[in-house]
């Protein structure tokens, strides 16, 4: 009996531990592969170019988007990588990205404000820079926790940023992202209300609203009947 249970268990544990692979493995090829070609992508490497840059000029940022949701579990295609700084540390990585060969597509003008966000590309690979002036990419960027991601440690905002960054958003693949992470991982919803009730309790309400979306998507309008020949 005991040696049946251990079997088992040993079968089990190998089962998760392929499972985990296997993700591992979905979420690279996501990643690092082009979806159409098939041909690996230089995403990783300038990915681990621009995150190694503003590490040494010891600039807080985080990754988010599509990167940061497959280092959380749900892989997503993407082509680009998006950090979010805060507009005080603006051009400031702005001139550690271009030290390390990225170059911004629109003028860098130091003498006006820092713009909403920055592309800045380098052999082919596409960086998104989001510059913020507050809430909630400040707790975003003070909070994440280093995760491995593209073969480094990096800080990567957490499943409860990401819903928080998404709540901002109208685009329907953030709100496609919203409810993936809402209905298919274990985030904590009770953290992001929290933090709402403290910092913006006006957008409480839609925070809801999007939840029970999410778990209970509204039904599809009705079709039109049959035109009667």
């Amino acid at each position: 009996m005991q040696d049946s249970m251990l079997a088992i268990l040993g079968s089990s544990f190998s089962r998760s531990n392929w499972l985990k692979k296997s993700l591992s493995a979905v979420e690279a090829d996501l990643l690092e592969t082009n979806p159409v070609s098939g041909r690996r992508t230089r995403l990783p490497e300038q990915a681990r170019r621009a995150l190694r840059a503003l590490k040494a000029a010891k600039i807080p940022h985080a990754v988010i988007g599509a990167a940061a949701l497959a280092a959380r579990g749900l892989p997503r295609m993407t082509k680009d990588l998006d950090i979010v700084v805060l507009i005080d540390d603006a051009f400031e990585a702005l001139n550690s990205l271009r030290k390390a060969g990225f170059r911004s597509a629109t003028p860098v003008k130091q003498s006006e404000s820092p713009e909403p966000m920055y592309v800045l590309t380098h052999q082919g690979s596409e960086v998104d820079l989001l510059v913020a002036a507050g809430e909630p990419e400040w707790t975003v960027i003070n909070e994440a926790p280093s995760t491995r991601i593209f073969g480094m440690a990096a800080p990567v905002a957490a499943l409860e940023h990401l819903l928080l960054m998404y709540l901002y958003s109208n685009q329907p693949r953030h709100m496609g992202d919203f409810a993936r992470i809402v209905t298919e991982t274990d985030a904590d919803l009770a953290k992001v209300v929290r933090f709402l009730r403290e910092v913006h309790p006006e957008m409480l309400t839609i925070f809801r609203e999007r939840v029970r979306n999410a778990k209970q998507p509204p039904p599809p309008p009705p079709r039109p009947k049959p035109v009667k020949k």
